[in-house]
This record gives structure tokens, C-alpha cells and sequence, in this order.
């Protein structure tokens, strides 16, 4: 059965490109008929609906045929989301296996002939709703992408919005004509819209991923430009202001109504803001090119429909952790059987001066042991509870290793509330530690400790790089208390 209607899925889209590559419109309705060979040049132009069908197709005869290949010769599932996470072990391209390695090449190559076509009918359309041609670099940036698409597909060609409007829209009537009125009307809605589709996102759904932290800002900055630029021209720096400031508004109410604390609001700013001041920077474009309202409304809706869209997708099509690894070292001047007594218990750290623990995050006090030998039971106390570690390998003097059986809270969030933000329960999940020791001949002791975790908040190479800088923190806060014990005993 499932055979069958892929089969018919295909059959039915080629029809459709078919139909799109030899069907000639009238003259009256489209000024320059699509012909196939728009699919192969950059040269030309191309309309809104044969540009919206080729990408559909396209991206449906892609899919199809890499989860063919995948399944069938690598054996490997893949689906949707693996275009943002590939289905490989390593996380580093440097650390790919062979088999990984040839698996990401034949998709590649088999991409060549569908990034060609993409770049080809994006450079036309362009071409034709007289949008600047560099754009076109938004075509291989992840998610992103995705709106750009449908910008593309409701933009009408430029030559067909010359002209004055028929009749004063209603936004015309609304938006104010001067500049600070229009930057009040442009900030204020964009931002309400924002908090509610972000408190949708992490409150209702519970997804704090791709929609919340990438579509969103950049959404918001493009259509908060969209209406400070609706009568006439503005500034750039007027358009990066605007859309700085409705990204900043949105994080202040959500910490003002208790929906997120202060740390996860200024952990998410550095990516927040650079994706608003790109949707300003790509709204100035637009405006530059004289678009009237027409597109000036139907941007305004994607920018609003799209973030929340991206939710619910994420939302029903969860997408697995990857498994990360994070490893720090120390060198110690004491032999390993003195430092072994101060690893699998010690006493309370000193007071931490790492900023991110003194803002909330968790960060470890002491640790006690129950017993000896695998299937021992280690006890963490943390700054926000108790890490309860089941010890899986004890070789006494040079390797101790555990897992996670009971957990605390990542952080404490600063608020004026007492909340409980939903990224606190699981998202960030450690699994694992081991800790070895290995003498050296000068007689010092070399102390590694790798610990493996899962983070569910996406983008995962930004959350990455928060997560693996507070595992690092706990490491070096514990290895230099263990080093102060071991080599003043």
C-alpha cells in the first residue's frame, strides 16, 4: 500500500512539473511564459506560481529519492529533519567514519543537480519581483531558507506593482505616515504577535527549537520593517532599529509575565538578535525596491504565519538528541591513589566565581559515596539538588565511571517569580561521566573526565556551545578542588 501511493506521489508531481514546464499562459496574465529551460538557466525571469510548483516538486522528488537511497543501499531511516541533522554517529565532520563519511557524500551528490535548479529559478525570481540578486545566498542558510521560499512564492513580479494602489488599504488608514508613529505601530503589534507565538511555543507546545529561536526572531524583525516602511522609504538604521527593538520587547514581556527567567533570556540573545537584524536588513532591501502594498501585506502575513507553523511541525515530528561528549583534563602533583580518595568523595567546594554559576546554573557543593566497587551508589549535591550516580566501572586508582540515575535542575532562573520554565525537565539531560587517571613518569598525575549528554533545545550548534561550556565549568570547578586536596594532604 505505502508502495503504491508513492508511486502515485510521484507520478502525480512529475505530471504536475510537466504541466508547469510546457503549459503556455496567456499573455494578458503573465508577460513572460515559463518554458523548461528556466529550470537549468540563471538568465530570465520566472512568476510566483511556476517558481511555488518547481520548489514543491523539486523538494518532493529530493525527499523521496534520498530517503529511497538511504533506506535501501546505507540502510538508514531519514527523514524530514535529518536535512538539519544527518543520521551519523559523529557530530564533527572531522570525527566521521568511513561508512558515515561515503553515506554524507552520495547525498551530496545526489543534491548537485537540485541545488542547480534551486539557484537557477531563485535567481529568476528575483530577477523578477525586482529584489536584489545577492539574496540568493539566503538559499542555503538552514530554516531560513524556508522562509525565504515563501517570500518568493507570494512577492508578485515588480512591473506589476508600478502603480498607485486602486484604493487605500486598510493598513494605510491604521499605520501612521510619520517615522516615530510608524516605528510605534511597527514595534508594538510585532512584538505582542512574538510573545504570544513564543509563549505558544514554550508554554502550550513545549518546543524550544528551530520556530522559537530562529524563525521567530527573524520573522518578527522582516515584518516589523515591513510596516515602518509601508508608506515610503526608510533608513537602514531606522529598519535595524525597529527590529532590534520588537525581538527586545518580545524578550522583556516574556520575562515580565514569569514565562522565562533572565539567564535563558540572555543566553538566547546572541542568536536572537543577529537573525531579527538580518529580517531588517532583508526588509530595507525590499523596501528599496519601490514594493508596494500588495507584498507588503502578504510578507506581513508569512512573517506572522510562519514562526508558529514551524512550531507545530516541530511539535508533531520531534526530533532525538544527539549523544554529546565534553572532556577536560588536568595535570595534578599528587599520585593517582591520593587523588582516587578525594574523586569518588570529597568534601564542599569553595565558593564558585564563574559567572554563569553565580547567575543560577547549577554547580556542585560535595559528593558522597555508599559502598564500593560497581554498583555503588555516588550521591552529587548541586546547587538546585542531588545527582544520584550509579557507579558502572571501578578500577581502583585509575578509572571511575557512572550514570545518571537521578537528576536535578540545570539552573535556577533569576526572576522576580518563583517559576518553573519547561526547558528545565529533560531538556538538558547528562547521561554519563567517567573519570581516569593516568601517572606520570615526572610523578605528577593526569586527571581526565568526559562526560555525555543530550540537549533538546535547538539550534543544537548554538545550545551546544552553552551546554558544553557549563560541563566544562562543573570539570575544572571540581578537578581544582580536587587538586588543592591532593596536593596539600
Amino acid at each position: 500500500m505505502i508502495t503504491s501511493l508513492f508511486a502515485l506521489f510521484v507520478v502525480v508531481f512529475v505530471a504536475a512539473i510537466l504541466v508547469v514546464a510546457f503549459h503556455k499562459p496567456s499573455r494578458r496574465t503573465q508577460r513572460e511564459p515559463f518554458r523548461f529551460a528556466n529550470l537549468w538557466s540563471f538568465r530570465g525571469q520566472v512568476g510566483r506560481g511556476a517558481y511555488a510548483t518547481a520548489g514543491i516538486v523539486g523538494f518532493a522528488l529530493k525527499h523521496n529519492l534520498d530517503r529511497a537511497v538511504a533506506t535501501l543501499v546505507f540502510h538508514r531511516p531519514f527523514g524530514i529533519f535529518n536535512y538539519w541533522i544527518p543520521p551519523v554517529d559523529a557530530v564533527r565532520i572531522s570525527a566521521l567514519s568511513h561508512d558515515d563519511a561515503v553515506f554524507l557524500s552520495t547525498m551530496v551528490a545526489l543534491s548537485l543537480v537540485f541545488i542547480w535548479v534551486g539557484l537557477a529559478m531563485t535567481l529568476q525570481r528575483l530577477r523578477s519581483a525586482g529584489l536584489p540578486l545577492p539574496l540568493v545566498a539566503l538559499f542555503f542558510l538552514p530554516v531560513l531558507n524556508l522562509f525565504f521560499f515563501l517570500v518568493l512564492c507570494v512577492v508578485p513580479a515588480a512591473d506589476s506593482a508600478t502603480g498607485l494602489p486602486a484604493r487605500e488599504s486598510s493598513l494605510r488608514r491604521v499605520i501612521p505616515e510619520s517615522m516615530l508613529g510608524s516605528a510605534f505601530a511597527a514595534i508594538i503589534p510585532m512584538a505582542a504577535i512574538g510573545a504570544a507565538i513564543a509563549y505558544f511555543g514554550v508554554q502550550t507546545v513545549g518546543v524550544y527549537g528551530w520556530g522559537v529561536f530562529v524563525a521567530l526572531p527573524f520573522c518578527l524583525g522582516l515584518g516589523a520593517v515591513m510596516i515602518y516602511t509601508f508608506h515610503r522609504p526608510r533608513s537602514i538604521g531606522g529598519c535595524i532599529m525597529v527590529s532590534l527593538l520588537a525581538v527586545g520587547l518580545v524578550a522583556l514581556a516574556l520575562f515580565a509575565v514569569a514565562v522565562e527567567g533572565l539567564i535563558c533570556i540572555l543566553m538566547a540573545i546572541p542568536i536572537a538578535a543577529p537573525l531579527a537584524l538580518l529580517g531588517g536588513i532583508i526588509g530595507y532591501l525590499i523596501q528599496r525596491g519601490r514594493l508596494v502594498q500588495p507584498q507588503t501585506t502578504s510578507l506581513m502575513l508569512v512573517a506572522v504565519l510562519f514562526p508558529a507553523g514551524f512550531i507545530g511541525v516541530e511539535s508533531v515530528a520531534p526530533v532525538t538528541a544527539p549523544l554529546y561528549e565534553v572532556a577536560t583534563s588536568i595535570t595534578i602533583k599528587a599520585p593517582p591513589s591520593r587523588i582516587w580518595e578525594n574523586l569518588i568523595a570529597f568534601p564542599d567546594l569553595p565558593t564558585p566565581n564563574q559567572w554563569l554559576f553565580q547567575a543560577g546554573v547549577s554547580h556542585p557543593i560535595h559528593a558522597t559515596i555508599d559502598g564500593d566497587g560497581v554498583g555503588a551508589v555516588r550521591a552529587c549535591l548541586f546547587s538546585t539538588g542531588t545527582f544520584v550516580e550509579r557507579i558502572d566501572g571501578w578500577e581502583k586508582d585509575r578509572r571511575l565511571a557512572f550514570s545518571i540515575v537521578a537528576k536535578s535542575d540545570a539552573m535556577q532562573e533569576l526572576s522576580p517569580y518563583n517559576i518553573h520554565p519547561r526547558h528545565l525537565d529533560g531538556y538538558f539531560d547528562p547521561v554519563r561521566a567517567e573519570f581516569t587517571l593516568q601517572a606520570n613518569p615526572d610523578g605528577t598525575t593526569t586527571l581526565q573526565g568526559r562526560s555525555w549528554y543530550r540537549n533538546s533545545m535547538w539550534p543544537a550548534v548554538y545550545w551546544r556551545l552553552w551546554s558544553d561550556r557549563i560541563l566544562h565549568d562543573v570539570h575544572r570547578s571540581v578537578f581544582e578542588h580536587l587538586k588543592r586536596l591532593s596536593e596539600t594532604a
